[in-house]
């Protein structure tokens, strides 16, 4: 019984071709060695940061906009909160109010008095 590194070495294409000439091994390592010796220098220095630091620039004015145009999450239930804390005053019955961060608002009623 075969083991699969045999199966695999038989299978291999590449096994039953012959390398590289000598010349042609010599004049690739020559280009490599060249590529890899060359220094290039990058098209600038400053673009990058000055990207970097024009997008940060642009995110902080947007946020700052939206802030100011869009209305506040706690304008509508400081309302109901004030509403029920005075009838709250007047009758033994308690709320428990919260929202989700999907918007919905779940809001439950504690009565003493309630007997099923």
């Amino acid at each position: 019984m075969k083991d699969i590194s045999r199966i695999l070495r038989d299978a291999d294409p590449l096994a039953r071709e012959q390398g590289l000439p000598p010349a042609a091994v010599t004049g690739m390592r020559r280009a490599v060695v060249a590529a890899a010796t060359d220094s290039v220098q990058p098209a600038g220095w400053w673009p990058k940061p000055l990207l970097v630091g024009a997008t940060v620039a642009t995110m902080l004015v947007a946020g700052v906009m939206a802030g100011r145009w869009l209305p506040s999450r706690d304008a509508g239930t400081t309302a109901v909160r004030s509403e029920t804390s005075s009838a709250a005053a007047s009758s033994p019955r308690r709320q428990l109010q919260f929202a989700t961060p999907g918007g919905t608002r779940i809001i439950w009623v504690f009565d003493p008095d309630f007997n099923p």
